[in-house]
């Protein structure tokens, strides 16, 4: 796979400050998944964000990622935990069959799902093993800040898919079923964020269809167009984002 992010490495550390408890809660909670002495490997692990939580749970934390600057940025984290970072593409994972307890792909499966993916993931893990995705999407809503800056989004990436208007994706549950997970089931809930100017736009720096895809000198240009449009949009300077976080536990 491509090599992403590299131009903006250093604002998935800044800008992106994790997941909900209210997710890892949910999974253990509800599904009866217990991390603690499991093995898990965390896709498509940025800066390592899942890979922290999750080892702060007591499991046995391998991350992998395509980009070798947020291996670094994920390294420069963790530098007090025992995580393993890997340097590596989910379609052609370097590990045994049968390997993992746990598999996790948090708010990277818009962009990887592919049969050739999730192939992957069912051969490394062990037979009853879990995967599970967890999408975590800000909300399209009339007028709102999210609906005014992909419109900007679009602007600079024309070629970019349509973003989910309601951060939920039934069809990868059918993408799941036909390599050979069962016992798939869905949990989904809402939650509010708030951010300064300085933070919208360093997460939006960090999407797929900006830091992942335009040159150095596109995203300076389209950071400098969201910053005119926030200060004449919001005076406060302070945003209320609404999300929700989408996720799928499935069995091998």
């Amino acid at each position: 796979m491509e090599n992403l992010f590299g131009n903006v490495a250093e604002d998935f550390s800044k800008y992106r400050s994790g997941y909900p408890r209210k997710f890892y809660k949910k999974l253990e909670d509800d599904y009866n998944i217990y991390f603690q002495n499991q093995k898990v490997l965390d896709i498509a692990t940025s800066n390592g964000l899942v890979a922290r939580d999750l080892v702060n749970r007591g499991c046995l934390v391998t991350g992998i990622d395509n980009s070798p600057e947020l291996i670094n940025e994920a390294k420069k984290n963790s530098q007090f935990l025992n995580i393993d970072y890997i340097l590596g593409d989910v379609t052609n994972l370097p590990f045994n069959n049968d390997y993992f307890d746990i598999v996790t792909a948090v708010h990277c499966w818009n962009v990887l799902s592919s049969e050739k993916a999730i192939s992957e993931v069912f051969r490394v893990l062990k037979e009853g093993g879990r995967f599970i995705i967890g999408q975590f999407d800000q909300l399209l809503m009339e007028n709102n800040i999210v609906s005014e800056t992909q419109k900007l989004v679009c602007k600079f990436n024309p070629e970019i898919n349509q973003l989910n208007n309601y951060g939920i994706y039934p069809h990868w549950i059918e993408e799941l079923y036909k390599v050979g997970f069962n016992n798939i089931e869905t949990f989904s809930f809402d939650t509010v964020i708030t951010f300064t100017h300085e933070e919208w736009r360093g997460r939006m720096r960090t999407r797929s269809e900006i830091g992942g895809s335009l040159s150095r000198e596109e995203v300076l240009a389209f950071d400098a167009e969201l910053n005119i449009f926030l200060r004449n949009y919001v005076s406060d300077g302070i945003l209320k984002i609404p999300h929700r976080m989408f996720s799928i536990i499935c069995e091998k």
